[in-house]
């Protein structure tokens, strides 16, 4: 399925299975892996309950041990930080792509099933226990990898899918993204604390739309500055080098970003997540808000609900447009300017309160 998702946008699809796969004579099949990795424009990695065969190439000399920290519970249920060591002998021939793919600069994206993340944290709640053993995926080095990932610099994020059918969809929300970015704003910079203003930075066009609407409402305009990125996947998966350059350039940055969660346990272990990266990153003065499931939700929070809208119905990108017409940019300024009521919106959407409460609490500092 995903193989066709690709093919049909029009990418040439390198996968191991597929008879067409690129070979090389003198090559073991794990090194031909890493050239295709080598020569490809962008890498998908999907994770569920396979670890995967251990690496057995050519080229362990050249591969390093991977060491790392993860936060886990000690045998006293204290949090503490547990060291991980894994030798080229441990690592599986999925990591090494992936090392591959890091060294060589070549995009990441990284989706994993909600089940082992899930189980991830109940491994890292008995990280003391060297006789765990976790009932879906196949080892504990699965964990570790995830956590791997986590820790890069850049191409970092991981997006959980809960079915096949969750993953076809997100995966092409992020191709979209990636396929229509955009060049990011240059920002130096300031030496002066007197230039420095509050930058928030957004997915794109109809996200900064809203939000300056919002902030014209509450006459704060003129101290904040509002910036779209190329989008949610590579605001996430290249956040240090991102977010760095307007930690430097601005008093404040706040990271607004779309949910997509299904649930609340996903939104929280999206925010547990964003945090980390925040927390990894260095920067102290970046905040973040997650509009619920989209920040179309929040226009819709302030908009009369549409005949035979269901009280309690979760406002997506497609029920949006199914009750208040298409997102355009033009759209959605005219429902704005028409149609939306502040007071009704603060009322009615409590993720959106916190965030106007939050860069008004900013304002006079």
């Amino acid at each position: 399925m995903t193989v066709n998702v690709l093919e049909k946008r029009g990418h040439q699809v390198l996968f191991h299975e597929n008879p067409t796969f690129p070979a090389r004579v003198g090559l073991h099949s794990h090194d031909q892996c890493l050239e295709a990795v080598a020569n490809s424009d962008l890498v998908i990695c999907l994770i569920d309950k396979r670890y995967g065969g251990k690496y057995a190439g050519a080229r362990s000399e050249t591969i390093a041990a991977q060491k790392f920290s993860v936060h886990g519970d000690s045998k006293s249920g204290k949090k503490k930080s547990f060291d991980v060591v894994m030798h080229v002998s441990s690592l599986s021939i999925t990591w090494i792509e992936l090392i591959t793919a890091h060294k060589k600069g070549i995009p990441v994206i990284t989706f994993a099933r909600q089940r082992t993340l899930d189980e991830k944290e109940t491994r890292r709640r008995n990280q003391f226990l060297s006789s765990f053993k976790p009932a879906y995926a196949e080892r504990n080095e699965l964990f570790d990898l995830i956590d791997w990932v986590t820790k890069q610099k850049v191409n970092n994020w991981i997006a959980s899918f809960h079915s096949m059918m969750d993953f076809d969809h997100k995966l092409n929300s992020w191709l979209d993204e990636i396929e229509h970015q955009r060049a990011v704003p240059k920002v130096g910079k300031v030496d002066s604390p007197e230039k420095a203003v509050i930058c928030i930075l957004v997915e794109g066009e109809s996200d900064r739309l809203f939000i300056s609407f919002i902030l014209r409402k509450l006459n704060l305009s003129s101290q904040f500055v509002i910036i779209p990125t190329r989008g949610k996947y590579y605001l996430l998966n290249n956040f240090k080098v991102v977010v760095a350059q307007y930690s430097y350039a601005f008093r404040r940055v706040i990271v607004v970003l779309d949910s997509d969660a299904e649930t609340e346990i996903e939104l929280e272990q999206s925010k547990h997540r964003l945090q980390l990266l925040i927390d990894d990153s260095g920067a102290r003065n970046v905040d973040f808000f997650f509009a619920h499931p989209v920040i179309e939700a929040w226009i819709a929070a302030g908009l009369d609900p549409a005949e035979g809208k269901h009280p309690h119905e979760v406002v997506t990108k497609q029920v949006f447009s199914r009750l208040f017409g298409d997102a355009s940019i033009n759209h959605v300024t005219e429902l704005l300017a028409q149609h939306f009521s502040y007071n009704k919106a603060m009322a009615s959407s409590s993720d959106f309160r916190k965030f106007v409460d939050h860069i008004l609490s900013l304002k006079d500092r």
